[in-house]
This record gives C-alpha cells, structure tokens and sequence, in this order.
C-alpha cells in the first residue's frame, strides 16, 4: 500500500484472505502453531486461521498504511465474511475474528481523520457478485476525472478472425450493473499509417490502437483448450493465444514446462489449432512460436500458420527469459535472441512478447 499512497494514486482496498496463513505441506507448520486451527487445502498447502488478536494488528497495520493518503481511498469490508472458507458453515468462520479486524479498522481509519479515506460496511460475503458491483462503483467514484463511462465507438462490420475489424476488439463486457471504465492514458502512438486492411495485422491493430488510446486495457488470454477458447471469446478477451504453456498446464504441469525440452513446442500448437480455431468465431488467435526451433523452416511455418487461420504470433517460447551462462551459450551457438527477431521478423500478424534488447 505505501507505493501507492505516496504516489498519490486513487485506491479501492477491502481485506480479503486476512483470515488465513499459507504453509506448505501439513508436516512444514511450526510447531509453535500446532495448537492453531489449521485447514489441509491439499498435500501442498495447509492453512491456518488467523485469531481475534492478530487480526486486530493487520486492521492497525492497514489503517496505518493509509492515513496518509493523498489521494481518494474506499475501504470496502464485507460483513459476512473475507474469504470462502470465511463463510457460514465454512471451516474458518469465525464472526469474532473477522468483527475485531473490520471493527478496528473501521475505527482506526475514523481517528486518523483524512477525510481522503471513507470507509463503507456491506452486509455481505466477499465472494457475493454484489460485493463485485460495488468495488466497481467504488472505483469509478474515486477515479473522479480519470474515468470515462462508455467504451470507444466500435461499430465497424467484421469479416471472420483472419480479416477482423474493430466490431471483435470491443471492450470487455462486465455483466453486472456497473459499466466497463477506462483511465486516461498520459500519451499513447497512433496506429502506423502504412497498415495493409487487407492482412489479419492491418484489420487488427488500429482497433487495438483505439482502445489503448482511449484508456481500455487489452485483454489478451492464453488456451489450453478448445472450451477455455470458447469462454476467453465468450468473456471478451480481445485477443486468444495459443501456445505449448497452455497446454501444459491444462495439463497440470507448470508454465515453465514451456521452456524446457520436454515436448515440440511448435508442434503443440499445430495439435492445439484443430481444437481451438473452429471454435473461436471472431476473436484473433495468437500462436506461440518457438522461433529458434532449428528443426523448421520459419518463414514456411509462419505461413503454414496463417493458412490454419491463426491471425499472428507471439514468440514463447522465448530464449529473452533466459539469463547468465546458459543465455551466453545459447547467442554464442546461434540460438538466441538474434536468430528468435529475425524468425519472427517474416510474421504480418500482430506479436505479443515484446522485450527490450540491451547493447
């Protein structure tokens, strides 16, 4: 919180998972807490529930962060509970613990006395979707001049996901009763005027462009599967993505698993595109192309991508998350960063990783 409030920047603060502390594997808590209420969340990770005294220290500790607040602050506390396993009937409900953190909090913010910080009791559970609605609400109150009401114009007709216009880049739609807000960016490039209509890049980035200009974050989701596409597109994401890391972790592997040798990183996403595209309808469709993969022609696969449907590419795996020797090694053997631009330099979609290159 104290980057934040130094900067001055509007916040909208509540106390979810005040009530719980993560350890590990059930054998790795302390045994000073063995006594404590504790949770087996799974073999992994075990929680313990917070008592009355400790919450009373995170609410001093809290109301102690933002009482010098320069800027509009809401504290929103839910009165039901702040978490899922806070809830009636839940293992962690505990109404005197959860009260002393929202009671002292609301109190110690009270005697600090910035009329910045206002602090608002719902009566319902953090989880509840109306507790949702009103974060929004609060977020939009305390943007003040920051926020606007209604997304950019984007009433242009689309034609499929490899020709998309605007109409598919639209903001996100929220389905609750607050509207979709934008920040006022401080400056933003406009759309290079030399775009080709005619290629997925040229259809694509002047909506892109538009939304950034206008203060809309793009939203851009990665697919594992085919129904995870499907409910990225459903939801609004502005772009879908396609590469070995999904699939790994639908798997129930980690993300890192896209960055060792344990499968054809390339080939994965040839295998993903006959379960994602036909399912997608508007929305443009990244592919994660390992362009140091020595074993193809990437020019020729580029192209063979954009015969499948997909409207341009993002280069993970990528060697740039690599560092010290093992980097070293890789520019000294040809299969570094040099060799991943120039693969990547034949794509005419839009790209998503982008790191900065270092002399």
């Amino acid at each position: 919180l104290e980057a934040a409030v130094e900067a001055g920047i509007p916040l909208v603060v509540s106390a979810g998972g005040l009530d719980m502390v993560n350890f590990g594997a059930r054998d790795t808590v302390p045994e000073k807490f063995s006594h404590r209420q504790l949770y087996v969340h799974n073999k992994h990770v075990t929680l313990m529930r917070t008592d009355v005294s400790e919450n009373r220290e995170f609410a001093r500790f809290i109301a102690a962060k933002l009482a010098s607040a320069k800027a509009p602050v809401a504290v929103l506390l839910p009165d039901k509970g702040i978490s899922a396993l806070d809830a009636e009937g839940q293992a962690f409900y505990n109404p005197e613990a959860t009260g002393e953190l929202l009671n002292v909090l609301q109190s110690e913010i009270a005697a600090a006395g910035n009329s910045m910080v206002s602090v608002q009791r719902l009566p319902l559970h953090i989880n509840d979707p109306q507790f949702a609605v009103e974060l929004i609400t609060a977020f939009r109150k305390v943007g003040g001049d920051n926020l606007s009401s209604q997304p950019p114009s984007t009433d242009k007709e689309g034609a499929g996901r490899n020709n998309a216009t605007t109409d598919i880049i639209a903001p996100i739609q929220i389905h609750s009763e607050a509207a979709v807000s934008s920040i006022a960016p401080r400056s933003c490039p406009t759309a290079p005027p030399d775009l080709d209509p005619d290629t997925p890049r040229g259809a694509i980035l002047p909506g892109l462009y538009e939304l950034v200009s206008s203060g809309y974050p793009i939203i851009g989701g990665g697919a594992g599967t085919g129904i995870s596409a499907k409910s990225e597109e459903d939801g609004g994401a502005h772009l879908i993505v396609v590469y070995n890391s999904g699939r790994f972790r639908m798997a129930g592997r980690g993300s890192l698993a896209g960055l060792l040798p344990f499968a054809d990183a390339n080939g994965i996403v040839v295998e993903m595109a006959s379960e994602v595209l036909p399912v997608v309808k508007h929305t443009p469709v990244l592919a994660g192309v390992c362009g140091t993969d020595p074993f193809r022609d990437i020019p020729r696969f580029l192209a063979r991508l954009r015969d499948m449907g997909f409207s341009g590419i993002q280069n993970f795996p990528t060697v740039g998350l690599y560092d010290g020797t093992f980097r070293a090694n890789l520019e000294e053997t040809g299969m570094g960063f040099q060799k991943e631009a120039r693969g990547h330099s034949h794509n005419h979609g839009p790209s998503r990783y982008l790191l900065r290159m270092r002399s």
